[in-house]
């Protein structure tokens, strides 16, 4: 278990801040779009459950056919309320990733975490708990911010991802962490990146993500 933790009620504040323009303010600084654009059209069919996680305002699954059904889960209540808007047809929750899903959610298809594990504090109790809720056969598509020497600000386990402003962690984690994660969760990778994930502003610089593509499965 990492020591540090997060205040979830200022990583909500936050997000709640900038709901109204996040879609359009992150977006020129992501470099992920492209991998979450092909990870959805190649697994999302019709009459798919989809869960996503850190749903933001939902524009990764709002366009999503409406054959398919869409549950988002976020921290922040305002993050909630633009996902509704966006989705009205979708099933929206208030939830901290770090805590198990209610059991009536169900299990999904497909699951999507894009992003929003910069500040998971836990990684193997995290996955454990999308594990749990993840179809047999299921597919995950998930980014962590990558811990790796030789970059600015990747080569420690967490960093003030704010400057000071709300003293909020950014969390790090190596590609061996991650890897003992799944196995832990009994989920097998499929595809394997590390690649540019988006542009910090705030620290000037770019953060560099692992990209991983696995399945669930009860099988041996």
């Amino acid at each position: 278990m990492n020591p540090l933790r997060n205040d979830k009620e200022g990583v909500a504040k936050m997000f709640n801040q900038v709901a109204s323009i996040y879609a359009d303010a992150s977006r020129p600084l992501a470099h992920f779009l492209p991998y979450v654009e092909q990870f959805l059209a190649e697994n999302v069919q019709a009459g798919k459950r989809v869960l996503d996680v850190g749903c933001g305002p939902g524009h990764f699954t709002s366009g999503l056919p409406m054959d398919v059904d869409v549950v988002g889960i976020d921290l922040s209540p305002a993050m909630i309320d633009a996902a509704r808007q966006s989705r009205p047809s979708g099933t929206y929750l208030v939830h901290d990733f770090h805590h198990p899903l209610p059991t009536e959610v169900g299990k999904f298809d497909v699951v999507l975490a894009s992003g929003c594990f910069d500040f998971c504090e836990d990684l193997t109790e995290v996955i454990g708990n999308i594990a749990a809720v993840l179809a047999d056969g299921g597919r995950f598509y998930f980014t962590v911010s990558e811990r790796r020497t030789g970059l600015p600000f990747h080569d420690a386990r967490s960093i003030d991802a704010t400057a000071g402003l709300a003293n909020i962690q950014m969390f790090f984690w190596t590609f061996y962490e991650t890897a003992a994660a799944l196995e832990a969760s009994s989920l097998r990778p499929l595809t394997y990146r590390f690649a540019q994930g988006w542009e910090n502003t705030t620290l000037q610089t770019t953060i560099f993500y692992g990209y991983w593509v696995v399945e669930h499965s009860n099988h041996p």
